[in-house]
Parts: C-alpha cells; structure tokens; sequence
C-alpha cells in the first residue's frame, strides 16, 4: 500500500512541477489442465483490503503465485482418520487413511477441514494424491467426499460438458452419488499412489473451484470408502500446470 501511495504522490509532484497540480467404475482419462493468464495484478493483490487476514482460530494454507500445496497429516485436532505413515511412496511426514465403515450416500462423517488464503482470485484445478490402501479392486477402497461450500463455483468439466453437486440447484449433475454440495471423487490405479480426482462414474471428469473474491475459504473432506488414503492436495490456477503444482514448496501454514 505504501508503495502504491509513494509512486502516485512522485508522479504528482512531476505534474505539479511542470503544469500545476491536477488533483477479475470410474474410467480414467489423460490429465486436462487448464491453460489461460490470470486478470490479477501483483499491485492489484497487494492493495486489496480483503487479502486474506489472521481472525481465524485455526491454521490455514497461503496460496503463493497461483498454487495451494498442502500435506494432508498437516490437519491438527482429533480425526476419526487414521494417521498412518507404513504404506511406502508417501510424500511428507506421513498420510490419512480412511478406516470405518463406508459412507456411499452419507457425506459429513468424519469431516476434515482445511482454511485456504486465496490472495489471486480466479478459477483453480484441483487433485489429490491418494491410493486404494488395501485389495486389489479399482472400484472399492477409491474414493472420498470433497466440498468447497463457500467458493463462487464448484463444478466437474470434461471437454465442453460441466456438472455440478446435487443438492445446489444447479444442473446437469454427475453420474453416482452426490447431495448437499458434496461430489464423491474417485481414482483407480491398484498398487500406487496416483495424482487422479475425478467425479461421475463413468464419465470421468476433472475438477474445478472458483474463488472470485481474495480471501478465506474452506475445504472439506469426508470419509466415504473404507481404506481410502490421502497423501497431498493440490490447486492451481489457469495458466499453471499440475506439474508446476506438485514441484511447488508446500504452502506456508497461518497459525492464529
């Protein structure tokens, strides 16, 4: 903000010196990202009175340059998931499993809950990293809930088609379960854990947040299939890649 001041009071004086003063089954598919530049300024971000302040009373996750990088075991509190660190190929200090009873049609069990500073507004993709922790099947053990209550838009896309949760009043919605803003997200890759986050079976498509505002938003995620396992979250906005995502530092952690 000073910055911003200091350079329009010099240009005033420059005028004044010169003229006087003048006073925005699950089938898997190749990865689409999305491609584009963000409207938001450095100087716009800034300036902003609603960059994201310090009045909550748990942490959050700081977005830097358009990415939000998160390992999941970073969550504080008492979780009804297991913390688990055995099953190898984990990044960070451990991951979260999954390890009650399914929840196929019951999102909101076992809620974990994530605060994200978004300081550059625009529309994110989002992934995650999980894995089929135990048996060998593609179609159990896969998949957990996923909401984003207070952004601008949640939505799945593949190639021109969108959908949206059940229960917001928006339409089409996606193939298998969904209700109350919740989309069930899936992967199947047996063995290995695997960067895929996709909704409506069959269908597969990628998934998509919108925050047209900088500020703090929330991310939950609940339990819906026994034995599934989440290692690391992602968002990155248009215009970056996943690569770039998952190559990023791990965002800084806000403590109140």
């Amino acid at each position: 903000m000073k910055i911003y001041f200091f350079r329009i009071g010099l240009l005033t004086c420059l005028l004044t010196l010169n003229f006087s003063c003048i006073s925005d089954l699950n089938t898997e598919e190749p990865i689409v990202e999305m491609t584009g530049d963000s409207n938001t300024t450095e100087e716009e971000i800034m300036d902003d009175p609603k960059t994201p302040n310090s009045d909550l009373d748990v942490i959050s996750y700081l977005e830097t340059d358009g990415i939000i990088s998160v390992e999941f075991e970073t969550v504080e509190g008492d979780l009804e998931w297991e913390r688990g660190d055995t099953i190898n190929d984990f990044e960070g200090t451990g991951y979260l499993r999954w390890n009650k009873e399914d929840n196929f049609n019951t999102p909101g069990v076992g809620t974990l809950v994530y605060k994200l500073n978004i300081t550059i507004p625009g529309t994110y993709q989002f992934f995650w990293r999980s894995r089929i922790s135990e048996g060998d099947s593609q179609s159990e053990g896969n998949d957990s809930w996923l909401r984003f209550s207070d952004a601008t838009d949640f939505f799945g896309r593949r190639d021109g088609s969108t959908v949206y949760p059940k229960g917001l009043g928006k339409t089409p919605v996606p193939e298998g379960s969904s209700t109350d803003g919740w989309f069930k997200i899936y992967m199947n890759r047996v063995g290995e854990w695997f960067w895929r986050s996709n909704t409506s079976d069959n269908d597969p498509h990628n998934i998509f947040v919108k925050f047209d505002e900088p500020g703090i938003y929330t991310m939950e995620v609940s339990g819906r299939s026994k034995f599934h396992a989440l290692d690391r979250f992602v968002l990155f906005i248009e215009g970056k890649t996943l690569t770039e995502a998952q190559n990023a530092e791990r965002s800084t952690i806000v403590r109140p």
